[in-house]
């Protein structure tokens, strides 16, 4: 029997097993890390109408505040408020009895002025043959034609009175200037209205199709211009932008609208632009004022690539890139340039082409110029792939 009764026998013994341990450990080799497995979706376009989404506000198509164009007590109201009214309906009536009497006075004096003139014209006639006679003086003949002339303006002069007149006297009947829902009434019978006053009557406003008023980055703005410029070409037909409304309960609109224009110029406070879009508004039921969302389309439809938003990586600076599997089966990084937001995909404008392999799976794990094994491609396996890939036998 072995035993250990020394203090250099077991320090002997305890630094040998150190060494023993220590070479085990030291041949042991770091394994290396093989290839890892992925999942790819090779990149495709798709046909896409883009459409961009603004704030705006609605703003009646056409309106006109109502104000008297001479003074005097409304008499009457003659319409319901919150009704339609058509151009050229009566509104209010104002006492007529001042300027009918104006008509009358002007039109005496003008009945007055005519038999003046026929007079004078009559003596002007006679003169000039007594003048072809040489039985007047050529003096007496100018004193006929003066006096003539000057009935004839007279006349003149009484007749545009006797306009003056009759047009102040239709003013006292306030006429609609435009078709339309009319508002409240401002003043009730018994009023005293004056002629250009400040304060209006009534308000009308036209609605069976309205504005949409929005605004947008001039950035964005240039930038869709750009995507769409061949489409602008001097002498081709404007295209018709179709707007769509969101309200503000989040239900859409029926109806379709369309991009009337953008505003010439930038505000140089805010640096956006005005937009404006005719909307059709038959049931009334879009009012002025009212605040809604825009979803302006593109033109056309075109070819873009979409890529689902979970399969795109970003840095630490927010920049956004992918990994794609070459035909080495190796990792390449790839940074993009983003577009619009597709549903749950983003469109890329810039860093990928039309059929590179994305790795959509184990980004954790992915590197650059790393070897992987792609498991499926699109949602098949490779083993579904191989399959497929076999020709069939027959016994």
């Amino acid at each position: 029997m072995f035993t250990i009764n020394s203090p250099k026998h077991i320090l002997f013994f305890v630094f040998t097993f150190l060494l023993t341990g220590c070479g085990e450990q030291a041949g042991h080799a770091p394994r290396e890390v093989g290839p890892i497995h992925v999942d790819t979706q090779t990149v495709a376009t798709s046909m896409i109408r883009l459409t961009t989404e603004l704030p705006g506000r609605i703003s009646a198509f056409n309106e006109a505040e109502v104000r008297p164009q001479v003074g005097g007590i409304i008499k009457k109201r003659l319409f319901k408020e919150g009704e339609y009214v058509n151009a050229g309906d009566v509104l209010y009536q104002i006492d007529p009895t001042t300027y009918q009497a104006s008509v009358n006075s002007s039109k005496a004096q003008l009945n007055k002025a005519i038999a003046d003139q026929q007079a004078a014209q009559k003596s002007f006639d006679r003169y000039s043959e007594l003048l072809k006679q040489k039985l007047t003086s050529q003096q007496d003949y100018d004193d006929a034609y003066s006096t003539n002339q000057q009935a004839l303006a007279s006349v003149a002069v009484y007749q545009a009175e006797l306009d003056t007149a009759n047009i102040q006297l239709s003013y006292t009947q306030i006429k609609a200037p435009i078709s339309g829902i009319i508002g409240l009434s401002q003043v009730s019978e018994g009023a005293l209205v004056t002629a250009e006053q400040s304060s209006y009557l009534a308000e009308i406003i036209q609605s069976d199709q309205v504005y949409v008023d929005m605004t947008q980055s001039s950035v964005s703005l240039y930038t869709e211009r750009k995507e769409f410029q061949d489409l602008f070409k001097k002498g081709q037909k404007k295209p018709i932008i179709p707007v769509k409304i969101i309200l503000e309960d989040g239900s859409e609109y029926e109806q379709t609208g369309h991009l009337e224009f953008a505003d010439a110029q930038v505000n140089d406070t805010t640096g956006s632009v005005t937009l404006r879009a005719l909307i059709p508004n038959a049931d009334n039921s879009l009012l002025p004022g009212m605040f809604v969302r825009a979803l302006i389309s593109s033109p056309q439809e075109q070819n873009y690539i979409v890529l689902p938003q979970a399969t795109i990586i970003r840095t630490q600076s927010g920049e956004p890139y992918v990994y794609i599997v070459n035909d080495k089966n190796m990792t390449e990084k790839k940074m993009l340039q983003l577009g619009n937001e597709v549903d749950d995909g983003w469109i890329v404008k810039e860093g990928l082409n039309v059929g590179d392999k994305v790795v959509i799976s184990n980004f954790s794990s992915v590197r650059q110029d790393q070897e992987v094994i792609v498991d499926s491609e699109n949602g098949v396996t490779k083993a579904q792939t191989d399959i497929a890939s076999d020709p069939v036998s027959t016994h």
